[in-house]
C-alpha cells in the first residue's frame, strides 16, 4: 500500500480490518524499517467482464509480478528501491529466472526471500496490492492529476492518454503503470514511481481527509486492495501512513537496483550491475539512504513536542481527532479548543521553537501547512483551517 494519512483512528482500523492477512515467511527485524509492497499480475476472482473493464486480458497461468519495490521509512521521510521485474536472480528454492516468477513459485513468502537474498534486506512486512484493488484506490480519492511530456497510446493496456495535465481514472491509472510497449522495464518503473508520489499527493489533500466518507472510502479502499503478512498491525499502518506523508509532501528518494540488459538462455532479462548495486544496497540496509531525502531544514522528536491544537475549521470534533492523531506518534497535546474561523491551517511558534514547528507541520494532517513565528503564543499551537 504505498498511503493512510493520520486523520482518524477510526479509519486506521476500518482499513486494518479490511485487509487480507496470510503468513509469510522471509521476513525479520532490523536497523531501518523495511516494508516489501508488490503488485500482483493475477486475474484471480476477476470474471471476463472485469478483465475486460480493466484492459488486463485473460489469465495466462501462474502469478507473476508486475512491480516490486521495497519501501524504506524513517519518521517522515522514505525511501523507494524498485527491483525490475526482469532481473535475472536466484530464486527462494535456488532456480534462477526472473525475479518477477518468484511469486508463482512460492507466492509472497518467496519473493521475500529473493529480494532478501539480493539485496541483504531484513524485510519487516510485506504487502501485495491486485488490479482491482489499485483500481478501487484511484477511484476512492477521485481519480489523480498527472502531466504527461507525450502522448502514451498501448492498446493492450487499454488507453490512450494525450499530452498534457489530465486525471486519470482508476481504469486508466492502471493502464499509465503497466503500458510496455512505449518503453523498457527501467522507464517503466520511472513512471510507476512518479504516478506513486502524485497518488500520495491525492490522498494527502484536505478534500479527503477532511471528509469523512470520502476518508472512510479510500481508507476501505485501500485496505480491501491489499494482502500482507499476518503480522501487520494498525500501529504498522500508522507507520506507513506516517512515511506515506513524506512521500506526499517529497520527503522521498527513488532508487532502481542497477542493472545492466543481457541475453540468458535465449531470454533478454536485466543483470544486476555490480558493485554499485552493493554499494546501494549497503545505504538502505544502514539507513544512510535517508541522508538523501529532501529536508530543508532541521526537525525534533515529536516526543520532544508540547502544542495546543486549536479548530479553526468549523467542523465539529476536528481538534480532537487530529490531537489523538498526534498523541499515537508521540506528541504531547497540552490543550485542546476553539479559534476563531479560517480557511488556513497554520503553526504557530513562539519566538526559538521553529524546530518544533517544523516537526507538526511534517506530521499534522492535511495538505499545506503554514509555519509562523507569534510571541503571542507560549507553546506551539496548530489552528486546522477549512480547507487543510
Amino acid at each position: 500500500m504505498l498511503v493512510l494519512l493520520l486523520y482518524g483512528l477510526g479509519a486506521l482500523l476500518y482499513a486494518s480490518s479490511r485487509i487480507t492477512r496470510e503468513p509469510v515467511d522471509g521476513l525479520s527485524h532490523g536497523r531501518v524499517y523495511h516494508v516489501l509492497v508488490t503488485g500482483s499480475d493475477s486475474r484471480e476472482n476477476l470474471t471476463r467482464r472485469q478483465q475486460r473493464q480493466l484492459n488486463v486480458g485473460r489469465d495466462t497461468g501462474g502469478t507473476r509480478t508486475d512491480t516490486i519495490f521495497v519501501l524504506s521509512i524513517k519518521g517522515s521521510r522514505a525511501a523507494m528501491l524498485a527491483f525490475p521485474r526482469d532481473l535475472f536472480v536466484t530464486r527462494c528454492d535456488g532456480s534462477t529466472g526472473r525475479i518477477n516468477a518468484a511469486t508463482s513459485i512460492g507466492g509472497m513468502s518467496c519473493l521475500a526471500e529473493t529480494v532478501s537474498q539480493v539485496s541483504g534486506l531484513p524485510l519487516r512486512h510485506a504487502i501485495q496490492i491486485d488490479f482491482r484493488g489499485f483500481r478501487d484506490v484511484v477511484s476512492a480519492v477521485g481519480g489523480v492529476e498527472l502531466c504527461l511530456d507525450q502522448p502514451i497510446t498501448d492498446r493492450d493496456a487499454g488507453i490512450d492518454l494525450p499530452e498534457g495535465c489530465q486525471q486519470l481514472n482508476g481504469v486508466d491509472a492502471l493502464g499509465y503503470v503497466r503500458v510496455r510497449k512505449i518503453d523498457n522495464d527501467l522507464e517503466r518503473i520511472k513512471r510507476q514511481q512518479q504516478f506513486l508520489k502524485a497518488l500520495a499527493g491525492e490522498i494527502a489533500t484536505p478534500s479527503t481527509v477532511l471528509n469523512p466518507v470520502r476518508l472512510y472510502g479510500t481508507a476501505g479502499a485501500v485496505g480491501g486492495a491489499l494482502r500482507a503478512d499476518d503480522s501487520l498491525s494498525s500501529i504498522d499502518l500508522l507507520r506507513l501512513a506516517i512515511g506515506g506523508r513524506g512521500v506526499a509532501g517529497g520527503k522521498i528518494v527513488t532508487e532502481t537496483v542497477p542493472a545492466t540488459p543481457a541475453v540468458v538462455g535465449g531470454a533478454a532479462v536485466l543483470q544486476v550491475t555490480q558493485p554499485a548495486a552493493d554499494t546501494l544496497f549497503e545505504r538502505y540496509r544502514s539507513g544512510a539512504i535517508f541522508e538523501a531525502v529532501p529536508s530543508s531544514d532541521r526537525t525534533v522528536a515529536p516526543e520532544d513536542v508540547e502544542l495546543a491544537v486549536l479548530n479553526g475549521a468549523d467542523v465539529e470534533g476536528i481538534a480532537g481527532q487530529t490531537a489523538e492523531q498526534l498523541r499515537a506518534v508521540g506528541f504531547t497535546v497540552r490543550s485542546v479548543g476553539n479559534a476563531e474561523p479560517t480557511t488556513t491551517t497554520v503553526v504557530r511558534y513562539p519566538p526559538g521553537r521553529d524546530a518544533e514547528a517544523r516537526t507538526v507541520a511534517a506530521q499534522a494532517p492535511g495538505g499545506d501547512i503554514a509555519i509562523e513565528e507569534d510571541a503571542g503564543v507560549d507553546v506551539v499551537t496548530l489552528v486546522i483551517g477549512s480547507s487543510g
